[in-house]
């Protein structure tokens, strides 16, 4: 699914997003500033939560209560190592069965190939964006 939307349509892709989720692992990619926070902010708050949502850069996982459960939102970009993805406990959240959006998800691949849907935005321009969703 190819999907292009500007801010204002954001609540609307997340629905399609959540709609056609069957894993409960999304990874995200996109260049640094390209939405994929504020993608995750709109999915969160679809998905029931009015908590507020910012990047786990440095935390490098956040929580968010959701009605079925929780929604882990991981941001491995500063990691460098798999042995760092152990000490994160990343296994554990994967296997959670809570729904897991994961920005900058390249050093997790071998982790979450196969059983993941992958989220790919890119730059239209300044007030558009473009998703490929798999």
């Amino acid at each position: 699914m190819v999907l292009e939307y500007t801010l204002e349509e954001i609540d609307r892709v997340a629905e399609q997003l959540i709609d056609s989720f069957t894993h409960s692992i999304v990874a995200m990619s996109g260049q640094m500033g390209s939405g994929k926070t504020t993608l995750v902010q709109a999915i969160v708050s679809k998905l029931g939560s009015e908590e507020n949502v910012s990047s786990p850069t440095f935390g490098l996982v956040h929580e968010y209560n959701i009605p079925n459960g929780k929604l882990i939102h991981m941001d491995l970009y500063r990691l460098e190592e798999d042995s760092e993805l152990e000490q994160l406990g990343f296994d554990d959240y994967i296997s959670s069965g809570n729904l897991c959006l994961i920005e900058w998800p390249e050093l997790a691949t071998k982790h979450i190939k196969g059983f993941c849907h992958i989220i790919n935005i890119e730059w239209v321009s300044d007030h558009k964006r473009k998703i490929t969703f798999k």
